[in-house]
């Protein structure tokens, strides 16, 4: 499991200060005694507690090493439990697959089927469901556990699949924010909803259910297919039709051929919102508090005791 931060906007302090530990540098360095004191004389202020030694400098540096590991460790770096079973159950992932024939009676299908079977090996026990649409949406398969189930149900998937022509991803997300939401359910928060699809359909109304869905606490993200190879007569999609879509819904978008980097960006968003919710301590190792006691070490430096004959 990769390291993520829980707090990075806390990561900003690092800059100030870096910068202050320069100013301070600089001018210790640039108002060294030994440049205007006399050798006698230099000494026995030392011996007074006067005037620090020259390594002394680098003691100065102590307040701005033990700020900046405090900083780090308010950041948050934290590692998600492997094999926690209260992790691997929560919080759905959803399918999305355009079946509209821009995708499914041409070449781009073959990129989406690659792309939804990525999705289904790495779901790391999530329950994964699946939904189709094209003029209506249609849900193929609950959530399961088993989402190896759900790969010889993609790899079948053809033109034919779908009784109706069209592309209405709007009804499809309304459809699930429904579905989620039925009494008996199990709710939408933390749950992410991957829409495959060339763009076709997105519209203003797709993008106003992408925002109810990000207000009940759940994530959409898009995998987008090439615009190309479109049946004769076929408008193009609009180019910015997906990224418009993710966006409303608090998600990202990534490439279909390229999926990994978005499925890692959609991993990290789960784990920031568990870190905030009530299963954290469960799941979660939150590296924080070692970094705090870590920053005792140098922090004990400074309240050391003066040598004898110092003031």
């Amino acid at each position: 499991m990769s390291i993520l931060l829980l707090r990075p906007l806390w990561l900003a302090l690092l800059l100030p200060i870096a910068l202050l530990a320069l100013i301070v540098w600089r001018r210790r360095a640039a108002g060294t005694w030994e440049r205007i004191v006399a050798p006698l004389l230099l000494e026995r202020m030392r011996g007074m507690g006067y005037v620090a030694p020259a390594d002394g400098r680098w003691l100065g540096m102590l307040p701005f090493l033990v700020a900046a590991v405090l900083v780090a460790g308010l950041a948050g770096p934290a590692r998600l439990r492997q094999g926690a079973l209260a992790y691997d159950r929560m919080d759905p992932i959803i399918l999305i697959l355009d079946m509209s024939p821009s995708v499914a009676a041409t070449a781009q299908l073959a990129d989406a089927q690659a792309a939804a079977a990525l999705v289904l090996q790495t779901a790391g026990g999530r329950p994964v469901g699946l939904m189709l649409y094209a003029s209506d949406a249609y849900v193929a398969s609950a959530p399961t556990s088993d989402a190896a189930s759900l790969e010889s149900l993609v790899a079948v998937l053809g033109p034919e699949t779908m009784p109706v022509e069209g592309s209405r991803p709007d009804i499809a997300l309304s459809f699930a924010r429904e579905l989620f939401a039925a009494d008996g359910a199990a709710g939408l928060a933390g749950a992410d909803l991957i829409v495959i699809s060339d763009g076709g359909g997105v519209n203003a109304r797709a993008w106003e259910e992408a925002r109810r869905l990000d207000e009940a606490g759940a994530r959409v993200w898009a995998l987008e297919l090439s615009r190309g190879g479109l049946p004769e007569g076929m408008p193009p999609p609009a180019a910015d039709a997906l990224s418009g879509l993710a966006k409303a819904g608090g998600g990202d978008l990534a490439p279909a051929r390229e999926p990994r980097p978005l499925l890692a960006r959609m991993g990290a968003a789960r784990a920031r919102a568990i870190a905030r919710s009530s299963q954290a301590p469960d799941v979660l190792d939150d590296f924080g508090r070692l970094l705090v006691l870590l920053a005792l070490a140098p922090a004990l430096l400074l309240f050391r005791r003066p040598a004898t004959g110092e003031r």
